[in-house]
């Protein structure tokens, strides 16, 4: 195994002894994970504490220190496994400056390293606690360290000698000191580590936030642009049947392109009212056992006003035994997408050509059309909002949504979508869906 794979396998086992010791970020808060990490670190402190406080003759302090042990091995078990972060930030905050307090007459007092205790229990406490609880912690490490001290200083009597000699003083002072030092740096470490995650979190969405605002604009400007010419078109065909008296020939003729535009114009409309509904409640798919010719059928009868108006040759060659798992809205919607577009920018007397086929363990769908081709300068933008809308062959206008949708709902329904230029001239578009079983 390389070297490179070793560290790989080492980083991951690191990990999962991570989210096993402090609890996985999908499913604990930054507070949760913290204050696990600390009651994780002071368990292991405290229980070094145990047998070094008794080699070195803090009998008292070694016997606090093993109470200390079951009482914040119970601490933590509600953190981390209850999931009870505040009463258990209480539970430790109080433990621990009660627990100092009454060592501190057992250690030498403002002479040992209670004071040192003392900084490094406030420094875990505010590390760990609410904002809304700092001054209570505040109040409560002073009240006690300054009691302490002010109680030592009117009654000495009351604080043993426990140091019997001058090594003794530098073997509980200098170990303390490593200590304390060592936690704040851990601490701070990992604090900084996790509010840049946060704050690298927090600018990433606000970014995607922008550039959705931006898109979001675009295409509301286009909106409002983009349908008036087809409303235009419309009041202007209304108006002309009713102040001139047309033959049965013209008639009919008007009324078809009144009919194109109209239903032109409710397939933009839909699309719109698609997505807005989609950026509201999000996508929810519903994944079944669809037949794709019973769910084509439909769209190609009602894309044959457009393509006979512009006199398009629609082919088909639709396997009627294959069936897919899709949310039947989401293809249809693709599909329709897809068939207009072509309808929309194939030329008079073009063809366009539908087939379903398998691949593997796949679905293909293409759509083929003899019309413009995709300009370079569009293709890699023409699935996303970003790019504008173009007439087409008859002037058809859109804005620019409906492809944005087939990928966005081609994705929900775990398939693919692509397409290629033809050498022959026009483009086809491919939808690939995993076949039902």
């Amino acid at each position: 195994m390389s070297t490179s794979g070793t560290i790989t396998i080492s980083s991951q086992r690191l990990k999962q002894f991570s989210h096993f010791l402090i609890g996985d970020p999908q499913q604990f808060s930054l507070e949760n994970r913290i204050f696990n990490a600390i009651c994780a670190i002071s368990l292991f402190i405290i229980a070094i504490n145990v047998p070094y406080n008794y080699v070195t003759g803090l009998t008292v302090t070694s016997l606090i220190f093993a109470l200390l042990v079951p009482a914040f091995s119970f601490i933590y078990f509600l953190s981390r496994y209850r999931k009870k972060v505040n009463i258990s930030i209480a539970l430790a905050v109080i433990m621990i400056n009660v627990s100092f307090a009454i060592n501190y007459f057992y250690s030498g007092g403002i002479q040992g390293a209670s004071l040192l205790s003392f900084t490094l229990a406030f420094f875990l406490g505010m590390l760990i606690s609410p904002r809304k609880q700092y001054y209570w912690w505040l109040a409560l490490n002073l009240f006690t360290v300054l009691g302490l001290i002010i109680w030592e200083y009117y009654y000495p009597a009351s604080v043993g000698t426990v140091y019997k000699t001058r090594k003794d003083i530098f073997a509980d002072m200098t170990p303390t000191y490593i200590i304390s030092v060592g936690v704040i740096f851990v601490g701070t470490v990992y604090l900084k580590n996790a509010y840049n995650k946060e704050k690298q979190r927090g600018e990433e969405k606000t970014r995607s936030l922008e550039i959705m605002n931006t898109e979001k604009s675009k295409l509301f400007s286009l909106i409002s642009h983009d349908l008036r010419n087809p409303l235009a078109a419309i009041q202007s065909y209304l108006q002309l049947m009713r102040e001139i008296e047309l033959d049965p020939e013209n008639k009919t003729q008007i009324e078809t392109e009144l009919l194109y535009v109209v239903n032109s114009t409710q397939e933009m409309l839909y699309n719109i009212l698609v997505w807005s509904k989609t950026q509201m409640d999000g996508l929810n798919v519903n994944l079944t056992p669809v037949d794709v010719a019973s769910a084509i059928h439909p769209i190609l009868k009602i894309n044959k006003m457009a393509v006979s108006k512009k006199r398009i040759s629609l082919d088909t060659n639709i396997d009627a035994s294959i069936k897919v798992m899709a949310d039947i809205n989401m293809l249809q919607l693709i599909v329709r997408n897809l068939l207009g577009n072509a309808a929309k920018f194939t030329p008079s007397g073009g063809t366009i050509f539908i087939k379903t086929s398998r691949a593997g363990n796949k679905c293909l769908i293409e759509v083929r059309d003899s019309g413009m081709g995709i300009d370079l300068s569009r293709q890699p933008d023409i699935f996303s909002l970003k790019v504008r809308s173009t007439f087409g062959t008859d002037n058809e206008k859109g804005i620019g949504l409906g492809l944005f949708l087939c990928k966005e709902y081609t994705t929900a329904q775990q398939g693919q979508i692509w397409f290629e230029n033809n050498r022959e001239g026009g483009s086809s578009f491919y939808l690939e869906l995993p076949l039902a079983n």
